[in-house]
């Protein structure tokens, strides 16, 4: 009887894992084209400049609307039809990027137009985020979390896996303003993708529909602290993502003070592609042992091929550690996201996303903030020195233009290794874990 069950239920969710596997394409077509940009705008940003903290506020400026918008966008990913959301969002972010596009080729580019574009893009990528992981949920059954995790996470890699190489070969032969083109392009595609699979299928929708929208904000700010568990992990993601904010804002810089662009493009790709290896594996598992323990070893494992980074100025060995690093990286992502969809209602999963990609992506914001006062203002000038400590460093890991650089991926891997061994002994996040086995082993019953 339970395996007839189990036949019929394999049977019923194979055209939702379809539908989900083609807004999974959708996804990975409008990451290449995100990537086009961003790698593009940093490189514009840093000829321009020759400042990281230049680029750290151009990164900020891309960030931070979707970040502070994120609760909002939840919201409404629980009161109306989440696709709708996805499209919106993807149509109106296309659209801004023409501001970018009118700055990069004017014959006196300005930084601050640049800056309105990316957040006018950023405003309205906020209403995609939310809907389309509560969307996870609305699709597949409980048992897929983790392979559909994964998948969402190759798709994402596709922005680090191929769009640097992609950019790189073409800022040979061309200029940043078609790399922007090339992005409104494929968000345009996405939007086509997401329509298709909006035919048919109909969201959950929120238990709460009718009552105000700052009072189901509220609604998910309690199911976020029901449990404090949640907030501990909340708290340690953020310091995940300001430490692999350094990653983002570092690594150009780092390579280019050694290389050119096109070999910074070929480059990224291979360190990416640990990425695509790390993402692969885990949507093979399908029911892991413990989701703590990928998450902790993510943290570590990432942490420690991070430092490795920064000591040699071999690209070779940039490139192993870069891909190793990568490896680890969708270990975290995962880990702890299914713990925490685990222990939240569907209901107000949207608006809980929500609230959780404000708090956690401000790691990043903080990042791109404090890498330019840190690279430019301090490690750089102190690697630069004639000071004794700067000398004995610089036996080690290089002196000269970028060194500075080097010595702050260290302290930043060393300070993520440190926090992947501190997880792992949280009373609060053992608790999730538990809750997580228990609704797994629920599902093995039944």
């Amino acid at each position: 009887m339970k395996q007839q069950k189990t036949i019929k239920e394999t049977t019923r969710h194979k055209p939702a894992m379809r539908k989900f596997m083609i807004l999974v394409a959708g996804s990975f077509i409008s990451s290449i084209g995100s990537g086009l940009t961003d790698f593009g705008l940093a490189i514009y940003i840093l000829k321009l400049t020759g400042s990281v903290g230049a680029t750290g506020i151009i990164a900020s400026c891309a960030f931070l609307p979707a970040i502070l918008l994120a609760p909002a966008g939840g919201v409404l990913a629980d009161r109306y039809d989440r696709r709708l959301m996805m499209i919106l969002g993807e149509l109106l972010s296309g659209l801004a990027l023409l501001i970018c596009l009118a700055a990069v080729i004017s014959p006196q580019p300005s930084l601050m137009v640049i800056c309105i574009g990316v957040g006018i893009s950023s405003i309205f990528s906020a209403l995609t985020e939310p809907a389309f992981k509560a969307t996870i949920t609305d699709l597949l059954p409980e048992e897929d979390f983790v392979r559909a995790g994964g998948m969402v996470q190759l798709a994402g890699s596709a922005k680090l896996l191929i769009s640097p190489v992609l950019a790189g070969l073409l800022l040979q032969v061309t200029t940043v303003s078609t790399l922007i083109i090339l992005d409104m392009v494929t968000f345009f595609t996405t939007v086509l993708i997401i329509a298709l699979v909006r035919k048919g299928l109909v969201s959950k929708k929120s238990a709460v529909t009718g009552s105000g929208f700052f009072s189901e904000m509220s609604a998910g700010i309690i199911a976020v602290r029901r449990k404090k568990g949640n907030v501990t992990m909340i708290i340690v993601i953020t310091i995940a993502t300001f430490c692999l904010g350094f990653v983002q804002m570092l690594s150009k810089p780092l390579i280019l003070a050694i290389a050119g662009e096109r070999e910074l493009g070929i480059l990224s790709t291979v360190i990416a592609m640990g990425m695509m290896v790390g993402s692969i594996g885990i949507s093979m598992i399908k029911q892991p042992k413990s989701y703590l323990r990928m998450l902790s070893i993510g943290l570590f494992g990432c942490g420690v091929f991070f430092a490795l980074i920064g000591i040699s100025e071999n690209l070779m060995l940039i490139a192993g550690f870069g891909f190793m690093m990568f490896v680890f990286m969708p270990a975290i992502q995962i880990g702890a996201e299914v713990l925490i969809r685990t222990n939240l209602d569907n209901s107000v999963q949207g608006r809980a996303f929500g609230l959780i990609g404000l708090i956690t992506q401000m790691g990043y914001i903080l990042s791109f903030l404090a890498v330019g006062i840190l690279a430019d203002g301090i490690f750089e000038p102190f690697m630069q020195g004639n000071t004794e400590l700067a000398i004995s460093i610089g036996q080690v890991i290089g002196y000269g233009v970028g060194r500075g650089n080097a010595l702050l991926i260290i302290i930043t891997g060393i300070g993520l290794a440190v926090a992947g061994l501190v997880v792992a002994r949280l009373k609060s996040i053992r608790t999730l874990e538990a809750t997580a086995v228990a609704d797994e082993r629920m599902m093995e019953s039944w």
